[in-house]
């Protein structure tokens, strides 16, 4: 049986498992530590994982590749700039409160 996760009519396990946009239904990007949560800052934090990915000593540095990292799926790892992933990351959590945690829900 197809199943089409885009779909916003498509029912899904618990709360907010996907957020809605253009009238379709995403799955939340940001989790590159596989520890089922979208975290910004504190212990296990998916944000130091970007940048220890682009060397973690020059922020600017990108490293190209589909990377876990690379969670906008343009096929770099940035921590900073136009596009970057950290950015993505901190939408993923809500956008406004760094130590917000997203726990991730399997639709």
């Amino acid at each position: 049986i197809p199943v089409d996760l885009s779909d916003p009519a498509l029912a899904t396990f618990g709360t907010d498992a996907r957020r809605l946009r253009d009238g379709k239904a995403l799955l939340w990007a940001g989790n590159a530590v596989f520890d089922n949560e979208l975290r910004y800052t504190g212990m296990a934090n998916d944000r130091d994982a970007m940048l220890q990915r682009i060397g973690g000593v020059v922020p600017t540095a990108t490293v190209g590749g589909y990377w876990v990292e690379d969670v906008t799926l343009d096929g770099l790892v940035r921590y900073t700039g136009a596009g970057n992933d950290r950015d993505r990351l901190l939408l993923g959590i809500g956008g406004a409160v760094p130590t917000a945690v997203r726990v991730e829900q399997l639709p």
